[in-house]
């Protein structure tokens, strides 16, 4: 949805600063006499309303554009003609809020409000095409140039409109909402979070996550069942855009599995542009596409270094068996199976991954498959319509309509926004070679068929018979009927079957 931007009214009045902030507590509460518990690894979510030294923060400017930093106090940051600061300036403030350069790189958090807009009289029809402003470029530049703040330019230049009073509510408030992006220095921090950093890549570079867009990415957390506790399977190539979704809404809770075929850890860089802590990454393991298969065999370990005295060698020893008791714990929860989700985004062929990682799935569990073209997914949705141990496979293609909600002007968007790809999702279930599909449909009627001789043979009569003309009677009625409601349009069901 479109942000909501402030609307002063004309003059543009001073915009009001917000209270201080509260200092930090430096209250400490007393300790119990009984022995404290263990430290256990928690999330720090609540401390993240916070921007923090060594964060990474999105700024938001008038412009529309999102700059991503990595927050250092002793840094300074240059908006270009937004203006400059410290980070030091950003550390302890909210979220979401927004910010104003002062003099001297001083920040100062401004209030934005909706403000209700009445109708008048006015239409725009008596406002000139042009020569409604009678300051010039170089006037307005040499304004800037005095030292004159951006909101005093503005102030000016409405003075020098000539047809200002004779705008639309409307049309003034889009007219200072233009001037304020040109000439006010100020932004708006954001956190980085999963929906955030998906939009910004898909404005920024589409290709580095193959067109995901954030709706779609959405959508296949939701249909692969992704929650706090779910055991996930991931294969993609999107730098960890995948990952990093399951990681924030699996809360650090339960287990997600990447299985890549890169020989060295899989490449998850864009986990390093959130603020996750390390119990959130906690879930996460990688596995090498050679050890799904059962009949591979892990390589020795060397333990060469073992017999030297060189402290460097034996550290590196210590590393390399850390990291072969981990690949091989990986391996053996692989093969254990019973997996309650996967998620593929990858330029793998998807059939393949999926008959390498059916055994592993378990029963009712949800398979997700993203691509950003439509025809490399019907192939595949053909052939796992055949399939014993897949149902419901189904193609989805993301529908997303933006819409500005403002007071009194709510509207979608003119401009759409580009495909967000292709689903392909299913439901994996057990096969079972004894069991016989029921009959439906004609065989009914054959059983009534059936039915009927051989009561004819043996000289009772069915039920049907016994019920005589008054049977014939209601049949001829609900028959009528339903005659009538498709006329109508309607449906009704007739002795089992749709009318």
């Amino acid at each position: 949805m479109a942000d909501s931007a402030a609307a002063p009214p004309a003059p543009l009045p001073p915009t009001a600063a917000a209270p201080p902030e509260p200092a930090p507590s430096t209250s400490t509460s007393s300790t119990s006499a009984s022995a404290p518990a263990p430290p256990q690894p928690t999330l720090d979510r609540d401390a993240r309303k916070l921007i923090r030294a060594g964060d990474n923060v999105l700024l938001k400017l008038p412009s529309g554009v999102l700059k991503p930093i990595k927050l250092n106090p002793a840094s300074c940051i240059s908006l270009g003609k937004y203006g400059t600061f410290t980070g030091g300036e950003l550390v302890g403030k909210a979220y979401g809020h927004t910010y104003e350069v002062r003099d001297g790189g001083k920040l100062q958090q401004l209030r934005v409000t909706l403000n209700e807009i009445e109708e008048t009289e006015a239409n725009n029809e008596f406002i000139a095409s042009q020569g409604a402003q009678t300051l010039s470029p170089d006037e307005i530049q040499a304004l800037k140039d005095s030292g004159l703040s951006g909101r005093e330019i503005i102030q000016k230049q409405i003075e020098e409109h000539k047809s200002f009073e004779l705008k639309t509510e409307y049309s003034k408030e889009k007219y200072l909402k233009r001037k304020e992006a040109k000439w006010m220095q100020v932004f708006t921090p954001l956190e980085p979070t999963v929906h955030q950093m998906a939009q910004f890549h898909f404005d920024k570079q589409p290709s580095k996550t193959r067109e995901l867009r954030p709706d779609t990415l959405a959508n296949m957390l939701a249909m692969a069942n992704v929650r706090p506790g779910s055991r996930l399977l991931v294969v993609e190539d999107m730098g960890g855009m995948i990952v990093a979704a399951a990681v924030e809404r699996m809360g650090g809770k339960g287990r997600i599995m990447v299985v890549n075929d890169a020989d060295s850890p899989p490449d998850l860089h864009l986990l390093d542009t959130f603020n996750f802590g390390a119990a959130e990454t906690s879930p996460i393991v990688s596995l090498h596409w050679a050890a799904t298969d059962p009949s591979w065999s892990p390589p020795d370990l060397p333990l060469e270094a073992a017999k030297r005295n060189n402290s460097r060698d034996v550290q590196k020893l210590k590393k390399r068996r850390a990291a072969f008791d981990k690949a091989r714990e990986a391996r053996e929860e692989f093969l254990t199976g019973g997996f309650d989700g996967v998620i593929i985004a990858a330029e793998y062929e998807p059939y393949s991954v999926i008959e390498r990682l059916l055994p592993r799935i378990g029963g009712s569990a949800s398979v997700v498959v993203y691509s950003p073209h439509l025809p490399l997914l019907l192939p595949v949705l053909l052939r796992l319509r055949q399939h014993p141990a897949i149902i419901a496979p189904t193609i989805h293609e993301p529908f997303l309509r933006q819409y500005q909600v403002l007071p009194g002007r709510a509207h979608p968007e003119m401009q759409g926004m580009a495909s967000g790809g292709y689903i392909l999702s299913m439901v994996r279930v057990w096969e079972n070679d004894e069991a016989n599909a029921v009959g439906v449909g004609r065989t009914r009627g054959k059983r009534k068929a059936g039915a009927r001789d051989g009561a004819a043979a043996s000289g009772t009569r069915t039920s049907k018979e016994v019920g005589g003309d008054e049977a014939a009677r209601k049949r001829a009625k609900v028959e009528d009927d339903a005659a009538g409601a498709s006329a109508t349009g309607d449906s009704m069901v007739v002795d089992g079957e749709a009318a």
